[in-house]
């Protein structure tokens, strides 16, 4: 089965940095305990402004990770050539 990933931008404000930073070792503990992995990187030039990606082998692991409202939009692994 091929691999998944979903990609999700979001903006915090500045107020609320340290507690959204705060929170993401609990989500990184979640995606590991279903095998899966997540990832956050911060814009280089807007501080504030994040892109997390959690990547898993397979939809089931998603889901389990997934918070009510609209899921991100999901990438699955294609091999070329």
């Amino acid at each position: 089965m091929a691999r998944v990933l979903t990609m999700q931008e979001c903006v915090v404000a500045p107020a609320e940095r340290g507690a959204y930073l705060a929170a993401l070792a609990e989500r990184r503990q979640r995606a590991a305990a279903v095998s899966a992995h997540f990832w956050v990187f911060e814009h280089a030039t807007e501080s504030g402004r994040f892109v997390e990606f959690t990547e898993a082998a397979g939809e089931a692991q998603l889901a389990a990770l997934q918070d009510a409202g609209t899921p991100p939009d999901r990438w699955r692994e294609v091999q070329g050539g």
